[in-house]
């Protein structure tokens, strides 16, 4: 797998950019949250129950900031199965106005500096392929579709997927040199330089139970 995804942390989606202030929230990474390999149980999953978590980076040293989405629809083709029946070919879109970094602030900040800038209303992400714990999914932003790789395990009641977006991939370049001018003083850091990374680390949690059938 590609050096850029180690640290993959879904699909999807979703994003994305770093805060406009000081504050940091932590999620789970790859080399934090403990795995347990996949195997051929069959689980039925809620499709209601999805949850969504991003990291973005900001500093020249590279300082994680966190956030959720508040909307999402998760649509699979299979609701039971085996963990890659369930992945496979399933679908998740995610309006952007529903990011959540827990600030308003920041939200609107980057609703309006960055989604518009990016011409993103909506994340699009449809898992092409999961199998021995990795994958592929094809994400749609700012009008062009990439195929990004994942992983994935199950950990109890939860599927984890984890991936890394470089949002430069989807051309965002211009919507983070215009979010980073709005937030220039508060993405400085200790060295004076203010910087934006184009890197996110992403974490979709989707529940499931065994299946008694």
């Amino acid at each position: 797998m590609k050096t850029s995804l180690k640290y993959t942390a879904i699909s999807l989606v979703i994003l994305m950019i770093s805060s406009c202030r000081n504050s940091e929230k932590r999620i789970p990474t790859r080399s934090q949250a403990p795995l347990i390999l996949t195997e051929q149980q069959i689980y039925s999953t809620d499709t209601t129950g999805i949850l969504i978590f991003w990291t973005a980076y900001k500093f020249s040293n590279k300082t994680g900031v966190s956030g959720t989405f508040n909307t999402s629809i998760y649509n699979p083709k299979n609701t039971i199965g085996n963990i890659e029946t369930i992945l496979t070919k399933s679908k998740l879109l995610i309006p952007t106005t529903s990011v959540n970094s827990g600030n308003a602030i920041r939200d609107f900040k980057l609703n309006t500096y960055f989604f518009k800038a990016f011409n993103t209303q909506e994340l699009k992400a449809t898992i092409t392929k999961a199998t021995g714990n990795e994958g592929l999914v094809d994400l749609k932003m700012n009008g062009i579709s990439k195929k990004i790789a994942f992983t994935y395990a199950i950990e109890k009641d939860t599927i984890i997927l984890f991936t890394n977006l470089n949002l430069n991939y989807w051309k965002a370049e211009e919507a983070l040199k215009i979010l980073n001018t709005e937030c220039y003083e508060l993405h400085k850091g200790a060295d004076g330089i203010s910087k934006l990374w184009p890197e996110v680390d992403v974490v979709v949690k989707i529940p499931v139970q065994k299946s008694t059938l």
